[in-house]
């Protein structure tokens, strides 16, 4: 039988990425590193150099809470804004060689988090939810492609 009726998978959806992203923030607490800052490392470790308001448009946060979160970075030194050669108003992010060694303690932060989401569920339960959350993301592609596209 099932644990929830279809009226709640919506707040299931919202509470598990809650509580996985606070999962998260818990293990990177000893770093001084935030679940958003490392998903911008991650993202600067794809693509160096990126423009500040597209790397927010890539994370889905607004460009002024981006700016906040670059500030603190940079005070840190794991990141560096430079002018854009073509564009002198706009910044390009990059990773310093701090910040790069952040990725071993992300990555494995991250699999720390799978682990303990998954742990006591059967391998094969796993791969089904997995299948699913796959076909899921695909319809929501789908969907949002769907408004994206021009009238």
């Amino acid at each position: 039988m099932a644990k929830h009726n279809k009226d709640s998978l919506g707040t299931l959806f919202q509470d598990i990425a809650r509580l996985r992203v606070f999962s998260y923030n818990t293990m990177l607490k000893d770093m001084e590193l935030t679940a958003t800052q490392s998903l911008v490392i991650l993202a600067l470790l794809d693509e160096q150099g990126v423009i500040q308001g597209d790397l927010a448009r890539t994370l889905g946060i607004r460009a002024v809470t981006l700016g906040g979160l670059i500030d603190r970075m940079e005070a840190k030194e794991w990141v560096e804004r430079r002018p854009d050669e073509n564009d002198r108003r706009a910044k390009r992010i990059w990773l310093t060689a701090k910040g790069r060694k952040l990725e071993k303690v992300i990555r494995q932060s991250l699999d720390n988090v799978h682990k303990v989401s998954i742990e006591g569920i059967p391998k094969k339960h796993v791969e089904q939810l997995s299948d699913t959350l796959l076909d899921i993301r695909e319809n929501l592609l789908a969907f949002k492609a769907k408004q994206e596209k021009p009238t």
